[in-house]
């Protein structure tokens, strides 16, 4: 029987062919891995993913107050529209003032902090006990109502307002918090004081270190509690501030409206009752606060607070004649002229942010709590928001600020507010590569390239010279097959 061998012509046409293709795969491979290797080495490295900002003590920043004026002035009267070419239109008769004839004061919206009243609002003065908003701040932030305090003796020998405290008497954190805002105790604030931060010395920096932390830059605290110091001092608009960020805890609110409350304690059995020192509460609608302050340096002081349908404002009087009188005044002033216009919510979708590397190619946004604007009841301003995002890098948190809410009247701007991420996106591990390089600039896939191409390099020509003597041998192989048939 025949046996049919295959052609050595064939054989030689391909054999070019295929000596080509290897020498060409072995140095495109080694080219490929060296340019690759690097490149990606070379490459310099993005910036890392932003984390989450820490979030501010207001949720919206209002457009920054002009100086204090020696008369006073309503803030919402100084924004002016743009200059137009159209013939000028009759304005609205501004709102008349209220007569106050404390020596600061300032009524602010509790939300935004904007200034729809004021008055030296940036003169510095002794405050009293109005200081122990900012006690009453730290308290909140750093004890819990089970918390048990023991007085020491030190404490104990606190003058002036007291809850009468004895050396090692032990009192629950949530009826000390009610002694300190409502009974306005002095003893009480040096025992919460030492029970925080070690000392009252050491308790009163942490008092000033907050103060700069909120903006307050124009207040020095020298104790917790208000008693004459050289060196304690506010001002009017910056109590408003601490008190904005004071009653954003739950507890703080629900303390300085109550008008009696009844305390548990181990010694002294016999005062028990605790009585708000506000004259306020009660004399006026939806009244909720805040803190009364009284010495003869600083005068009757007053931080206010009244709600109404949901809205909610802020006064201060400092070294006011009848500091009950003129609250009422500045909380009419405020809730007959003017209106809040809420801009958005936390938890309002308000667009998305691209996210580069992420599992989720975009999140969306949101601000971290409420922002509105106060406007005049008898004034339609155009209100517009803008939104300014940045694109972001994976991993990207849930509340990371990615950008910002801007709120204009009639083209010009009155406040920020921070946007930040409503949900998570991890980066995405299909992708893997180095921080701040593309999938092709991977170390790793540049290696394996580099790797493959020197092992081609290496042992291509043994492996090419192999397949050219097999090639021989099947040859002769052939040939002497027919030679063999030929004989037959």
């Amino acid at each position: 029987m025949a046996v049919i061998a295959p052609s050595p012509r064939s054989h030689r046409a391909r054999s070019p062919r295929r000596r080509l293709f290897a020498g060409w795969l072995t140095g495109v491979l080694t080219l490929s891995g060296i340019g690759l290797a690097v490149y990606s080495l070379s490459a310099p490295n993005a910036p890392a993913p932003q984390l989450p900002e820490t979030a501010p003590p207001t949720a919206q920043t209002p457009a920054p107050v002009a100086p204090p004026q020696p008369t006073p002035t309503p803030a919402p009267q100084e924004a002016t529209s743009p200059v137009t070419a159209h013939p000028a239109l009759p304005q609205p008769t501004p709102p008349k003032l209220p007569d106050i004839k404390a020596a600061s004061a300032i009524l602010v919206d509790a939300v935004s902090g904007q200034v729809l009243y004021e008055r030296n609002a940036d003169v510095e003065r002794p405050m009293a006990s109005t200081t122990k908003v900012m006690t009453g701040l730290l308290f909140c932030e750093n004890v819990k109502d089970d918390d048990i305090i023991t007085a020491s003796k030190y404490a104990c020998e606190t003058g002036g307002s007291s809850l009468h405290l004895k050396p090692g008497e032990k009192i629950s954190g949530r009826d000390m918090l009610h002694a300190i805002l409502m009974r306005s105790a002095n003893d009480a604030c040096v025992a919460a004081a030492e029970h925080i931060a070690g000392s009252e010395a050491a308790f009163v920096e942490k008092m000033n270190a907050r103060a700069q932390e909120l903006g307050a830059f124009h207040t020095h605290f020298a104790n917790p509690h208000g008693l004459n110091a050289p060196d304690h001092y506010t001002t009017a608009r910056d109590l408003a501030t601490i008190a904005r960020a004071a009653i954003a805890d739950p507890r703080f609110s629900e303390v300085v409206r109550t008008k009696k409350y009844r305390i548990t304690r181990s010694k002294n059995k016999a005062d028990l009752m605790l009585k708000n020192h506000s004259r306020f509460l009660g004399k006026f609608a939806g009244a909720d606060g805040i803190k009364t302050g009284w010495t003869i340096p600083a005068g009757h002081c007053y931080v206010g607070s009244v709600t109404q349908n949901g809205w909610r404002l802020i006064s201060v009087v400092l070294k006011s004649p009848d500091y009950v009188t003129e609250t009422a005044r500045l909380m009419k002033y405020g809730f007959n002229n003017f209106r809040p216009q809420v801009i958005a919510k936390a938890g309002d979708r308000l667009g998305t942010c691209p996210v580069k590397g992420g599992v989720l190619p975009s999140v969306p946004v949101t601000v971290r709590a409420k922002v509105q604007v106060v406007l005049r009841r008898d004034e339609t301003p155009q209100i517009e928001r803008r939104i300014e995002l940045s694109p972001a890098s994976a991993p990207v948190v849930a509340g990371a600020a990615l950008g910002s809410l801007e709120v204009l009247r009639d083209g010009r701007e009155m406040l920020q507010a921070p946007l930040v991420a409503m949900v998570s996106s991890a980066q995405n591990p299909a992708i893997m590569m180095t921080p701040g390089r593309g999938p092709w600039k991977s170390t790793a896939l540049a290696t394996m390239i580099l790797a493959v191409g020197l092992v081609s390099l290496r042992y291509g020509t043994r492996f090419a010279a192999l397949a050219k003597s097999s090639r021989r041998r099947r040859s002769r192989l052939a040939e002497s097959l027919r030679g063999d048939d030929r004989l037959r």
